[in-house]
């Protein structure tokens, strides 16, 4: 099965991203992944709002390029609107029926990164304690960043989210981020 698979930042492309899905979906093995900003994908004209667009015209632009699937996730960047816009999007078929698993991350991709302490202590090679719920912390990154600055550790890049996404525990992940990972990982089961 060919997927498209589109994220917003650096930090996620590819590695932490294609890690979780692979965890998740062990029969997707060809997947190529694209950027949500790339220049060349223009927003879908007609009804609805931006995110809803900009998924609606991601879904085009891979069924017209022969991809099977796409999965596409979004930081939620404390806009509510865009959970409601991606749910639109992942149940719209009335312009597109290429399989689909459409996600928010709350708030952002790092807060994934931040829900099994085991994980996040195997890879930065220090005990971590468990962190407040996830999807609570306004800007994830940051408080990354606090974390890693506490322990005299400077940021590990894409490579370190790869390290903790390969050994996190998945059950741990959707039940510490309800509202995104574990509707995202429905989805791609489903999907």
């Amino acid at each position: 099965m060919r997927v498209l698979v589109v994220v917003e930042g650096k930090h996620e492309h590819e590695g932490a991203v294609g890690t979780l899905i692979q965890r998740l979906r062990t029969d997707l093995v060809d997947l190529k992944f694209d950027r949500l900003a790339n220049s060349d994908i223009h927003i879908h004209h007609g009804k609805g709002r931006g995110y809803f667009k900009k998924a609606i015209r991601w879904m085009l632009d891979a069924q017209e390029d022969g991809f099977d699937a796409i999965i596409l996730l979004v930081d939620r960047d404390r806009v509510a609107e865009r959970v409601v816009e991606i749910a639109e999007a992942q149940n719209h078929i009335a312009v597109c029926r290429i399989p689909r698993a459409l996600g928010v991350v709350v708030e952002a991709f790092d807060a994934w990164m931040l829900a099994d302490e085991k994980a996040v202590s195997a890879a930065l090679g220090a005990a971590i304690d468990t962190q407040p719920e996830p999807e609570g912390i306004a800007h994830p990154k940051e408080h990354f960043n606090a974390l890693l600055a506490g322990l005299g550790l400077e940021w590990g890049g894409a490579a370190l989210y790869t390290r903790i996404a390969a050994t996190l525990d998945i059950s741990k992940l959707a039940a510490r981020c309800p509202q995104g990972f574990a509707v995202f990982a429905n989805r791609l089961r489903t999907m």
